[in-house]
């Protein structure tokens, strides 16, 4: 097995998820531990789900899942881009209406992480077709390093942005409605190209 071109992926792969974790702890100011544990976590599991539902699927389906994921994660993306700016308009006009000093932060919700789990995952897909040539324990194995990685970095990602949000907090809805976007096209990009 080739080590180093599964590091390349698992890094590769855990890139998406590094920065929405970031733009989260960004968003939610003061993240508690356990919202970082958890966001890393649910992030490292579908990085681990989503290859090995596309090695089990394999190639009988290939052609037709192929051509829909980009898509698919490019409209889960935008539609938690719009929903970012929508919020951040609101707060902008709230905190006008409103004292402006009062500390206000965003709160990030169960289901939301979970649609970024899936929204930042969903490409992983391709990745278990790539590694059909390996015996199932082999790619259950590059999996688990991928979804490992991308649990280590996101935690990492989001911790960070938790910690640097005081800075950027008057900006982080309009900052995560440009990133969530920047990632949907990238993979509709990538995926189309």
């Amino acid at each position: 097995m080739d080590w180093i071109n599964v590091s390349l992926t698992s890094v590769s792969m855990a890139v998406d998820a590094m920065t929405v974790g970031a733009v989260d702890g960004i968003q939610e100011r003061r993240m508690p531990l356990w919202k970082v544990l958890l966001i890393s976590l649910l992030f490292g599991i579908m990085q681990f789900l989503m290859p090995t539902i596309g090695y089990f699927v394999g190639y009988s389906f290939r052609d037709i899942l192929e051509s829909y994921i980009p898509w698919i994660a490019f409209v889960l993306l935008t539609l938690l881009s719009i929903k970012s700016l929508v919020d951040f308009i609101k707060d902008r006009k709230a905190k006008k209406e409103e004292n402006p000093k009062a500390e206000e932060t965003r709160k990030i919700s169960i289901p939301e992480i979970l649609l970024q789990g899936v929204a930042t995952s969903i490409d992983a897909l391709c990745i278990g077709f790539v590694y059909l040539n390996l015996e199932i324990p082999q790619a259950m194995l590059v999996f688990g390093i991928i979804g490992i990685v991308t649990f280590a970095l996101s935690f990492l990602t989001t911790l960070f942005g938790s910690k640097v949000a005081g800075k950027l907090e008057k900006w982080a809805g309009l900052i995560s409605a440009i990133v969530f976007f920047a990632v949907g096209l990238k993979i509709l990009l990538e995926g189309v190209l």
